[in-house]
């Protein structure tokens, strides 16, 4: 479990620098504080791996928690079971939220889901975040007003910076004003001339 107070923490160009360099394979690996778990389909791996969250209650009673999960890279949908009562099971999900009271070795397990399962390895990034109160006032709608963001973000908002113009600005260009001054005079002349001498031909 991870504190509410860390989720602000992070650097978003530190974060964003370790995703990119992320290695699915590899273990221990956390993205602003989510942490990746390997999913391993029937159809194409040795060994079938449907890994599972457990929720620890030790010291957190009372509390909430906030489960966050999102496949890396995005479109591999994936689902979700729970044995925890009115838990439905979620399919084919892209962004997996739960929030609720903190209940003590509830499971969460992550499977794959029809195209995803003719994979040989899905990789899931995953966290939770526990509140920092426990009192009932003040936790009622912490789940509402939670930090959801998820590593795509990181993504999604790196400004596009474009390239410093180099070229030569024309209104800058004493040629350009110069020729630009002569066809303005040149096209006032005319229509002067065009104004005085229209009355003769009648």
């Amino acid at each position: 479990l991870q504190t509410e107070a860390a989720q602000d923490e992070y650097d978003s160009e530190a974060e964003l620098k370790t995703l990119m360099e992320i290695e699915p394979e590899a273990s221990r690996q956390t993205v602003l504080g989510y942490s990746m778990i390997n999913i391993n389909p029937p159809n194409y791996s040795e060994v079938k791996y449907s890994p599972c969250l457990t929720v620890d209650k030790n010291d957190v009673a009372g509390h909430k928690v906030v489960i966050l999960a999102q496949p890396y890279p995005l479109g591999e949908g994936f689902c979700v079971d729970s044995d925890m009562d009115g838990f439905a099971r979620q399919c084919n999900v892209n962004e997996f939220k739960w929030c609720n009271d903190v209940v003590d070795g509830a499971q969460f397990q992550f499977s794959c889901y029809q195209q995803s399962c003719e994979k040989s390895s899905i990789n899931i990034l995953v966290k939770m975040v526990v509140s920092e109160s426990n009192e009932g006032g003040e936790v009622e709608y912490w789940c509402d007003s939670t930090n959801d963001t998820y590593p795509s973000s990181l993504i999604r908002t790196k400004p596009n910076v474009a390239p410093d113009y180099e070229g030569q600005d024309p209104s800058q260009n004493k040629e350009a004003k110069k020729d630009s001054s002569a066809f303005s005079n040149t096209a006032q002349l005319f229509i002067l001339c065009v104004v005085f001498f229209i009355p003769c031909f009648f």
